[in-house]
């Protein structure tokens, strides 16, 4: 079957994926600051609780629920965070867009993360809590987020800025856990990250440019150049998938689609099926978790089986870990080196993301009404 070839790129799947060549491409050292990841999880874990300290926004009982504003780079923590919650007291939901669900109200905690503090869909939604009577909590780095927190004396804390979004995610994920802690949600999360930053710190040393030629991330980076990558998460896994997701979109610039089981058995896999001429663009990456659920387990088994003649290649990546913060991690760091790699391969700088620019400076210029 032919393939297409990537518009405006090179593809070579035997190119030099080493210190050197990332040198010479990765002009804003997005590959420094994801072996980063482990310091960054213990850094930004301790300043948060260090700026959380003492904060009682309501009055020493539980609020009523939890809804974390943001986009892109500055959502997925949250959604890191939130696949290690399932016996929250109260009800938890990722926002991604201009306004809160109907049940935020004044004792809702509202956390609003935009690491540039300029995101616009968070800063609407900080208007609407504000305008239920709701204190939001602000993660940000300075912007007009920041601004809005001194102005309307809101709790604010604060990220490092010298960092693409979607590089930050150790920094952005503790502020969000740190926040649920300081409202008494959750506990000893201390020893999650712990376990998260010791394994990370071990993964940064075998991916990293320095690794073999043919270590793992090297190597599926190469299986994907010229396919249509297909990442599969379930459980624990389902924010990892769309991590890398949105790591190869933004880092490779290439189309990635994400999905999770069981959902995707019931709608999704019937499509690939009866459409076998696709599959043999795309490669299957399935993120097993195997202290998970065993319903799960089975289905990835059978998902793969179903769908591995199919497509070009079927890879399973491991979370590895106790806790469930630490499997969620080191699921989605294998797919941060995956994404750089493939940028590489097809000889694109990770950082700067000509489109998206290009859609912000047309948004700008539209100034539609609210």
């Amino acid at each position: 079957m032919s393939e297409t070839t990537r518009v405006g790129a090179p593809r070579d799947a035997t190119g030099d994926l080493g210190p050197a060549r990332v040198a010479a491409l990765d002009s804003e050292r997005l590959f420094a600051a994801v072996a980063g990841l482990p310091r960054q999880l213990d850094d930004g874990y301790r300043a948060a609780r260090a700026a959380l300290a003492g904060w009682d926004l309501f009055d020493g009982s539980f609020p009523d629920g939890v809804a974390v504003c943001g986009m892109g780079g500055s959502a997925i923590g949250a959604d890191v965070v939130g696949a290690c919650l399932g016996d929250l007291r109260v009800p938890y939901q990722v926002v991604r867009g201009y306004r809160l669900p109907g049940w935020v109200g004044p004792r809702t905690l509202v956390v609003a993360v935009s690491h540039s503090g300029d995101t616009e869909e968070t800063l609407s939604c900080v208007d609407d809590a504000l305008e239920r009577g709701a204190r939001p909590l602000c993660v940000a780095s300075g912007g007009r987020l920041a601004a809005v927190a001194g102005d309307r004396g809101l709790t604010l804390v604060h990220v490092p800025g010298a960092l693409r979004p979607r590089a930050a995610l150790g920094y952005l994920a503790t502020s969000v856990a740190a926040a649920l802690e300081a409202a008494g949600l959750i506990d000893g999360f201390a020893d999650q990250v712990g376990e998260a930053v010791e394994l990370t710190g071990r993964l940064a040393i075998e991916l990293g440019p320095e690794s073999p030629d043919d270590s793992r991330a090297k190597r599926l980076a190469r299986e994907l150049v010229g396919r249509l990558p297909l990442v599969y998460g379930g459980g624990l896994t389902a924010p990892a998938a769309r991590r890398w997701k949105g790591q190869l979109n933004e880092n490779a610039e290439t189309p990635a689609f994400f999905n999770e089981v069981p959902e995707l058995d019931h709608n999704e896999l019937a499509g690939w099926v009866a459409n076998r001429e696709l599959g043999g663009r795309a490669l299957l990456v399935l993120l097993d978790d195997p202290a998970g659920d065993r319903r799960l387990q089975r289905r990835f088994d059978l998902t793969a089986a179903m769908l591995g003649p199919l497509v070009a290649g079927v890879a399973r990546v491991e979370a590895l870990g106790v806790s469930a913060f630490a499997r969620v991690v080191t699921s989605l760091y294998v797919g941060d080196f995956v994404s750089l790699y493939l940028s590489l391969l097809y000889g694109v700088d990770p950082g700067p993301i000509a489109a998206l620019e290009d859609l912000k400076r047309r948004l700008a210029a539209a100034d539609p009404a609210p």
